[in-house]
C-alpha cells in the first residue's frame, strides 16, 4: 500500500474566502445602534443568501462595525449581539423559518480593527420573496432586539457584468465608505 502525500495545512482563513465567495450577495445598508450601557455606534450590515441542495434558503446577515481604539470594544459588542440568540421570537421570522446560528467572523484571522458578526437564519425551504421577507420580518426583528436602526436596503444588482470586472459602485469612494472600501479589498487580497 502506498503512502498517502500529507495533507496540506488547514487555513481557517482560506476556507472562509472559499464558503463567503460562495455566497449571494442581495443587500447591504448602514445602521446605527445603541447598546444597554447607551453607547452609540454605526456600522454596515452585509446581507446574502446560500441555497443547499434539497433544503431551504440561509440569509447570511453580516454585521461590519469600525472597532479602532476609542470606540465600543469588541467585548461590548458581542455581549450585544449574543442576545439574538436568546431573543428572536421564531413567529417574527418569516413563513418556514427553521433557526439561527451566530459567528463571530473577526476571529478568524485575527482582524483587530473590525468587529464582525455574522448571523445566519435557516429556512426549510426556499425563499422565493426575500425582500419582503427582510423589510416586513427580519429587519423589524433585530431592530427591536438590538436596539438599532437600519437605513434604507440598497438591492445589489443581481446580473453579472460583461465581461471586463465587476461594477464599480460609486457610493464606495465616498469618504465616509473608505474604511469599508479598505477591508473588502482586504477580504479579496487574503
Amino acid at each position: 500500500m502506498k503512502d498517502l502525500p500529507p495533507s496540506p495545512e488547514f487555513d481557517p482563513r482560506k476556507a472562509y474566502h472559499a464558503l463567503k465567495s460562495r455566497e449571494g450577495m442581495l443587500a447591504f445598508t448602514g445602521f446605527e445602534l445603541t447598546t444597554a450601557n447607551r453607547e452609540a455606534t454605526e456600522g454596515i450590515l452585509k446581507i446574502s443568501a446560500h441555497r443547499a441542495p434539497y433544503r431551504g434558503d440561509t440569509l447570511i446577515l453580516t454585521f461590519i462595525i469600525d472597532a479602532d481604539p476609542g470606540r465600543l470594544d469588541k467585548e461590548t459588542l458581542t455581549r450585544h449581539f449574543d442576545q439574538l440568540e436568546t431573543s428572536i421570537p421564531a413567529k417574527g421570522m418569516g413563513a418556514d423559518y427553521e433557526g439561527l446560528n451566530l459567528t463571530c467572523l473577526d476571529c478568524i484571522g485575527g482582524v483587530k480593527r473590525w468587529f464582525i458578526k455574522e448571523l445566519k437564519l435557516s429556512y426549510r425551504k426556499p425563499v422565493d420573496q426575500k425582500k419582503t421577507l427582510l423589510e416586513r420580518d427580519v429587519l423589524p426583528q433585530l431592530e427591536r432586539v438590538l436596539n438599532c436602526h437600519f437605513e434604507s436596503l440598497e438591492w445589489w444588482p443581481q446580473a453579472r457584468p460583461a465581461a471586463g470586472g465587476e461594477p464599480s459602485p460609486d457610493w464606495i469612494d465616498q469618504p465616509g465608505w473608505r474604511p469599508l472600501k479598505s477591508l473588502l479589498n482586504w477580504w479579496r487580497e487574503s
